[in-house]
């Protein structure tokens, strides 16, 4: 089984032991993106990597009419199961991101990931997905992401599976940014910021940037 095959059968089977794996809470990202997305007047939104969508219903709940998309197919059906419980409405697909995103262009206000960048995508398939984000973004819109960077405690550690790219204990490989390489991918958009933050999620503190990118209103 190629690498690829063993994370997604990894992730189905992690999310199938639990309902919650990163918790009932939105992530930081989320908190942190809501105000921007409004400020910025976003009304539908794409999530890449959504797993079990605890950030795609804070979405909803906060008014923004959400597309999610994980490569799990297990994480998509345990978000249908609970959403047809909860009566809430969300476009929820199994696709992986790699493939080109089936929407048309300009489709969306905004682009929304939670450590999405940070699985098993090497640099050429950051900069395709970073690309077609922008082709489904309206222009204008945002894409709101984070990574796990340079000064994460785990940044270095364990088995190496590629360019800046590591095989935890917990089985899971992924991939971690410092400054430059994130500038180097925003190629096509305008780069608002990058900022570090703590993400405190056991069984220790990540740290990630959050890193906002507009697409440009006029070429």
């Amino acid at each position: 089984m190629t690498e690829r095959g063993q994370q997604q059968s990894h992730w189905d089977s992690t999310y199938a032991g639990t309902d919650d794996f990163f918790g009932k809470e939105p992530s930081e990202l989320a908190v942190s993106a809501l105000g921007t997305l409004k400020d910025n007047g976003a009304k539908d939104v794409l999530e890449l990597g959504c797993g079990q969508g605890r950030d795609s219903y804070f979405l909803c709940r906060n008014g923004f009419s959400v597309t999610a998309l994980d490569y799990s197919e297990t994480g998509v059906c345990q978000m249908k199961e609970r959403a047809a419980a909860s009566g809430v409405g969300m476009n929820l697909l199994v696709h992986d991101a790699r493939e080109p995103l089936p929407f048309p262009d300009g489709s969306f206000d905004a682009v929304f990931s939670h450590m999405f960048f940070t699985m098993e995508l090497s640099e050429d398939e950051v900069a395709k997905i970073l690309e077609e984000c922008c082709r489904v973004l309206r222009p204008g819109g945002l894409n709101i992401y984070s990574v796990r960077n340079d000064h994460d405690p785990h940044y270095g550690k364990f088995e190496q599976r590629g360019k800046d790219m590591w095989r935890n204990p917990m089985g899971f490989v992924v991939h971690f940014f410092d400054e430059e390489t994130i500038r180097r991918l925003s190629t096509g958009y305008d780069l608002l910021w990058i900022k570090e933050f703590d993400d405190p999620s056991p069984p220790f503190t990540k740290k990630l940037y959050e890193v906002v990118l507009r697409k440009p209103r006029s070429k």
